[in-house]
């Protein structure tokens, strides 16, 4: 078993809370104290069957040693420990997997307060910018401006001139009052940016999309109550045979009584599928191929009989606001979706066989990519579990869409990713699968690859939108995949170094960087500098 830094803080924690001693687990084990007491501070691997043994003793399910939940805390800390804010601070790797491992909560409280603080920054930057260029702003500061000096003319006239008569004051007094409400309005405009408590208050919370991450992440990407409702659901059908759009629109007309049309330009030109709940009507765009026409029919279904479902299990402590539960009940409706079309157990065993060859996947289940992909990442039964894999999405311009980790990558959460990843290589050779062995600052190593897909255009007013999907796992279970046939993953003749993003990177050598390195890691100046300086060169 590869070593950990967090097996050996786990196992002291959990000998300590039941009161054993070194000694006595170690008699227990088999091995000798000092053997344990090498485990116990990460100086020597747990083996699979010293693992197993242990479960037993310590009487706590074998998962309880995977360092992915751990891992992901690990990742999320050190990423803000980055931050010019700790720029006086070092702390090492050690130092960081045993606070994870020791004080779980306390390192999620911390990873809550960085992400109200950096929440907090990126408030400030937006008033900033709204307040100087914002053309709301403006006419509210021009309104302002108008109103009070209204009042003013309002209030001194009534004021100045002892001879006006009672009608004429009250005139006066009430354009005065009119304007006072309007004045009042301007100003809550004007706050109503702050005034959600998003910088001061206490009622902080992530974005929906970075809530429902969250959620999917703690949950490892897997939803068993999702999976036996699939199944159940798919039993309907007939299980054995592929499912087709006519299968699944005659049901959606006889159970739902819903009408299925294939719209043309003059009907709608803005969304691939338009639902009309009031006249139970869904209208799917011819552009679909037939492979997103069938997801787009099983999101639906789901949507339509197991919404009660969803929301039961979008009541998490990771989704505190409605707009995170909607935002995950979305999500788990696009879980049903892939769990329906493509049953875990037949799939699972269709990807050990062939390798997690993803173009035969697709023939064999009538998928997209990106759906193969998806599903590849949900194969976190326990028993029969799958690589842990990570996926991420990311646009043209970098933006990372979609993220998830079970391979131990860590995904930047502010930010582009490096540049270096084969994510951003695939835009280079559209539509070709390109690997790479990819090398971390700390030498962890993951195989990955990566290819672009493009969504289906509604016409020439609605341009393709192009994306690159990475999915990949640590260099020890690359052997499993089809696509690292003929490398040496022991010593493989490239590897790629890469960063997480250039903020956090700690390479100093590295010509594609887009902003300085962390303050901890930077040396004095040179005695041989470079006269020609890139953009993240200091």
């Amino acid at each position: 078993m590869a070593k950990s830094p967090l097996l050996g803080n786990r196992l002291r924690r959990l000998r300590k809370e039941r009161n054993i001693t070194q000694v006595e687990l170690a008699d227990r084990l088999g091995i000798s104290a000092s053997y344990l007491n090498l485990l116990e501070h990460n100086r020597r691997s747990i083996t699979v069957p010293l693992l197993l043994h242990l479960s037993k003793i310590l009487k706590v399910d074998p998962q309880v040693f995977s360092p992915q939940e751990e891992g992901h805390l690990i990742g999320e800390i050190t990423d803000a420990l980055k931050d010019p804010l700790f720029a006086e601070d070092e702390f090492t790797d050690e130092e960081i997997a045993e606070m994870a491992a020791d004080a779980p909560a306390l390192s999620s409280a911390f990873k809550k307060a960085y992400d109200a603080f950096k929440a907090a920054q990126t408030d400030l930057q937006l008033l900033s910018e709204r307040l100087s260029q914002d053309f709301l702003f403006a006419g509210s500061s021009f309104r302002l401006r108008t109103l009070v000096t209204s009042i003013m003319s309002s209030t001194e006239i009534v004021h100045d001139n002892d001879d006006l008569g009672p009608k004429e004051r009250k005139e006066f007094l009430q354009i005065a009052l009119k304007d006072s409400e309007a004045l009042n309005d301007t100003v809550n405009e004007m706050l109503g940016v702050v005034g959600d408590g998003s910088l001061t208050g206490k009622s902080w919370a992530p974005s929906p999309n970075e809530a429902v991450s969250d959620f999917i992440q703690a949950r490892n990407n897997y939803f068993d109550p999702i999976e036996q409702a699939a199944a159940e659901f798919r039993a309907t059908f007939n299980e054995h045979n592929l499912l087709t759009p006519p299968m699944m629109m005659e049901y959606l007309q006889e159970k739902h009584g819903i009408q299925i049309e294939f719209a043309s330009r003059d009907s709608h030109n803005t969304e691939a599928t338009l639902y009309d709940e009031k006249n139970h009507l869904l209208v799917l765009s011819k552009s679909l191929p037939q492979s997103s026409v069938k997801f787009h029919l099983a999101l639906l279904c789901g949507q339509l009989n197991f919404t009660p479902l969803f929301e039961d299990l979008v009541n998490a402590p990771e989704l505190p606001t409605e707009a995170a539960k909607q935002k995950g009940i979305a999500a788990l409706s696009n879980y049903f979706a892939g769990a329906f079309l493509f049953p875990y157990d037949v799939f699972f065993k269709s990807a050990e066989d062939l390798r997690y060859d993803i173009e035969l996947l697709q023939q064999q289940f009538d998928g997209s990519f990106e759906q193969i992909c998806h599903r590849l990442t949900t194969l976190m039964k326990p028993g029969s579990s799958g690589v842990p894999f990570h996926l991420i999405r990311s646009d043209v311009a970098g933006n990372i869409s979609k993220r998830f980790s079970a391979s131990g990558l860590r995904i930047p959460r502010y930010g582009n990713s490096c540049p270096r990843w084969v994510l951003h290589a695939a835009f280079l050779t559209p539509g070709a699968l390109c690997p790479q062995i990819s090398e971390m600052p700390d030498g962890q190593r993951f195989f990955s690859i990566a290819r672009t897909v493009t969504k289906p255009s509604l016409g020439y007013a609605q341009p393709k939108r192009h994306y690159a999907i990475s999915i990949g796992c640590d260099i020890a279970e690359a052997h499993r995949l089809i696509y690292a046939d003929g490398l040496n993953l022991a010593a493989p003749k490239t590897v790629m170094p890469v960063g997480i993003t250039c903020r956090l990177c700690e390479r100093s050598n590295c010509a594609q960087r887009a902003a300085p390195p962390p303050p901890q890691t930077r040396q004095g100046t040179p005695q041989k500098r470079n006269i020609s300086p890139g953009i993240g060169d200091f």
